[in-house]
């Protein structure tokens, strides 16, 4: 009797109906829309004057937007405004159908007159107003007028003195000088072949230059693009109409012909240009500034190249006396550079360089002159340093992001280290366990610093630059998420498959457990090599693996060795030569340690899915180890890595420089794909792509859908019409969890609609 009585809930439980859309219904519970966010989960802090005074707003019990003011030398708190008197204040500014209350104030980027600090400007329902805390009154601001209102402003690149303005018309160089007089400067400009920037040097060639002015000179130094050689894909878009095809110029993995850049440097007083030698390397890589200058100092810019080999690099100084280019510092490292974290920092005018390198193993920070002479190191080897956050030339020291320097502390996570610049013990100022994030005051006395991880919702202080807290601010609050049955996930430390190397990431398990029952796995992967996507900071449900458990899985999302460029050398370049298969041994090592750790776990059951490279490493992972991967999806993948961008196969997998029996460089670059191992498919295989996606080009899936059929072997594909690369998040996140609950819980869905069961 009590088996009929199960079989007969067995039954019910993959019945269509009513039945269907109320299992599904257990995820959408824990969605993060059906959760809410939690109170307080962000909190501004806007630094007034030189940062003796903060503004800050967060939810106070009621559910208003409370704004306080805060003195940093009494450490006084007050309301910045209060929520009544502000709400009638901006009636008058506001629509008829949407009038202000106070918890609704609708009041966005506030910014303090650094002149008169208990003044702020903000702007509300599109207009820009202006309020005053003392007097408590409230006007409105004209429009912004000036300069940069001009119809074409921003086509213009002026001189600092605004006696001159460089633009670009037809992809040639126009200098304009005082009265509007003009001279072009080149003539020979085309399509792809433009001193433009943006879509502007493959359509009209209008626009602003790509370039800067050297200091206080009228000296220019002009970019200018070549893509002429470089070959086209196309992109079919079919949702309406004739089917039309979009073509753009694509750099891929060991074509011969790439993006080159030239130089031009041009004097105004003379009305000329010349252009300057900058070639080094074959097919040489010049990093262009594209939201910045090119640093300058005196009468110099710098600017660096790299080889396209991905090992050497060199930075090197344009100096407008003599219209010479010269290196000031060379650097290889083996078996390629650290795009990632690399970066460099001109200092004191030129006199010294701030440099990062991960010669040593780790990257670390080294101080040079400005002719190109190392003088000591900065950092050492006790944390692997990322970004600089801020540089006190005068108090010779700086602020830069560390990784791995704390013992206990997930390696991951970035702390903050102050450091002096001619070399000595670093100061961690934030070594709290968990990700941080700091924003520094004006005067750079003292800093806001908040951290939290995916089992910790986020805290939040006010620190001087010893380390030391000043106030403590309101963290965030969780209980009413908590309440709704919600319970953070699980951090877990495993070893890599080597049993040696630490690897860490997150557990998702379901709210209720069964103890007389088996759950599947599921692995969530991204193999990186330039970040792994493994959350650090908190989330109520990141990617929805927190849902996806719900129905009834493990879920697994763990970094692998190759797979973060802030873990160092050796751990990052793991995958070098062998892209498409290095993380599966990690990823099974991880499954097989989770497994052994939860009683409840079924490593018979076992799936993976991932996007973009996450969806090449879940195809690889059901074609090369179908024994243990039963199900997978794989979306956007870049399963053939031959024909995706040049700048991450060449450089994750390395490329080949020969020369051919005439004589010339040739490079080479062969990437093992998915469609070799198309004849090993066992278990159910969901292939998806966006027929719009012009990052991994769709072709990549169909070549392996291709193989697959050649192979004989049944699999799942779907073609979603006019989606990128993103793919509509909503509906794929759903189509995941209804490919797994039927493969690996063994539940036929019938519901024949895919989206968020209400």
């Amino acid at each position: 009797m009590k088996r009929s009585v199960i079989l007969l809930m067995a039954v019910l439980w993959i019945l269509p109906g009513e039945a269907q859309p109320s299992y599904m219904k257990r995820a959408d519970r824990y969605s993060s829309d059906s959760l809410g966010k939690g109170r307080n989960m962000s909190l501004s802090v806007r630094w007034i004057g030189d940062g003796d005074r903060y503004a800050y707003y967060m939810l106070d019990e009621g559910g208003q937007n409370v704004y306080y003011l805060v003195d940093m030398r009494s450490g006084r708190q007050r309301r910045l405004f209060d929520n009544d008197r502000m709400a009638r204040l901006l009636r008058p500014y506001a629509d008829s159908l949407r009038l202000p209350t106070p918890d609704r104030l609708g009041i966005y980027g506030i910014e303090f007159d650094r002149r008169a600090p208990l003044r702020f400007q903000f702007v509300y329902n599109g207009r820009r107003l202006w309020y005053d805390v003392r007097t408590q009154r409230i006007r409105k601001l004209p429009p912004v007028v000036g300069k940069s209102a001009g119809p074409d402003f921003w086509d213009r690149d002026y001189t600092s003195d605004s006696l001159y303005y460089m633009t670009v018309s037809r992809h040639d160089l126009i200098l304009v000088g005082r009265g509007g007089d003009s001279v072009r400067l080149t003539a020979d400009g085309a399509p792809h072949y433009s001193f433009a920037s943006g879509e502007a040097a493959s359509d009209d060639g209008m626009g602003g230059p790509v370039g800067c002015w050297i200091g206080g000179t009228h000296k220019y130094l002009a970019v200018r693009e070549d893509k002429r050689d470089v070959k086209e894909i196309s992109i079919i878009d079919s949702r309406r109409g004739r089917p039309v095809a979009a073509n753009r110029k694509y750099v891929a993995a060991g074509d011969e012909g790439v993006v080159r850049h030239e130089f031009w440097l041009v004097d105004a007083a003379e009305r000329r240009a010349i252009r300057l030698d900058i070639d080094r390397f074959p097919d040489q890589k010049i990093e262009v500034p594209l939201l910045q200058p090119f640093p300058v100092a005196g009468q110099s810019a710098f600017f660096v190249r790299r080889s396209r080999t991905c090992d050497s690099m060199e930075l090197c100084r344009v100096d407008t006396r003599d219209n010479s280019v010269r290196t000031v510092i060379r650097e290889t490292t083996r078996p390629h550079l650290n795009e990632q974290l690399f970066e460099y920092h001109i200092l004191n005018d030129g006199r010294e360089i701030l440099w990062w390198s991960e010669r040593s193993g780790r990257g670390r920070f080294y101080l040079y002159d400005g002719e190109g002479r190392l003088k000591n190191e900065v950092t050492d080897d006790r944390f692997v340093a990322g970004h600089v956050v801020h540089i006190d030339t005068l108090g010779r020291s700086a602020i830069v992001e560390g990784y791995g320097g704390e013992q206990g502390i997930n390696p991951h996570y970035r702390l903050f280290y102050k450091v002096p610049l001619d070399g000595g013990p670093a100061v961690c100022l934030t070594p709290e366990d968990g990700h941080h994030l700091i924003d520094i005051a004006p005067g750079g006395e003292c800093l806001y610093d908040r951290w939290s991880r995916m089992n910790m919702p986020e805290k939040r202080r006010i620190a001087d630059l010893s380390g030391r807290t000043v106030t403590e601010l309101p963290g965030a609050d969780l209980s009413e998420v908590r309440a709704k049955g919600w319970r953070e996930p699980e951090l877990l430390e495993l070893l890599a498959a080597d049993s040696v190397t630490k690897l860490y990431g997150v557990v998702y398990l379901p709210f209720e457990i069964d103890p007389n029952r088996k759950y599947p796995i599921i692995s969530y992967v991204y193999p990186g090599p330039q970040e792994d996507l493994v959350p650090l900071a908190f989330s109520v449900d990141d990617n929805d693996n927190m849902m996806l458990a719900q129905l009834g899985f493990i879920v697994v999302h763990f970094s692998h060795r190759g797979s973060c460029p802030t873990r160092g050398r050796d751990y990052y370049n793991y995958g070098y030569g062998n892209l498409r298969d290095y993380a599966l041994d990690d990823d099974m090592a991880v499954i097989r340690q989770v497994a052994a750790r939860y009683a409840f776990a079924d490593l018979d059951r076992v799936g993976i899915y991932g996007h973009s490279g996450g969806g090449f490493m879940a195809a690889t992972a059901m074609l090369q180890h179908p024994e243990f991967y039963k199900v997978g999806v794989a979306a956007s993948g870049n399963h053939d890595n031959n024909i995706y961008f040049q700048s991450w196969s060449e450089t994750y997998h390395g490329v080949r420089q020969y020369t051919d029996a005439q004589g010339r460089i040739r490079f080479e670059c062969k990437v093992p794909t998915d469609i070799e191992l198309a004849s090993r498919l066992r278990g159910p295989l969901l292939l998806v792509h966006g027929e719009l996606d012009d990052n991994v080009h769709p072709a990549s899936t169909l070549r392996l859908a291709d193989a697959l059929i050649r192979a004989n072997k049944r699999f799942d594909m779907m073609i979603i019409p006019g989606a990128d690369h993103g793919l509509p998040i909503r509906y794929f996140n759903n189509l995941v969890r209804y490919y797994f609950v039927e493969h690996l819980l063994g539940l036929p869905q019938r519901d024949m609609d895919i989206v968020k069961h209400e």
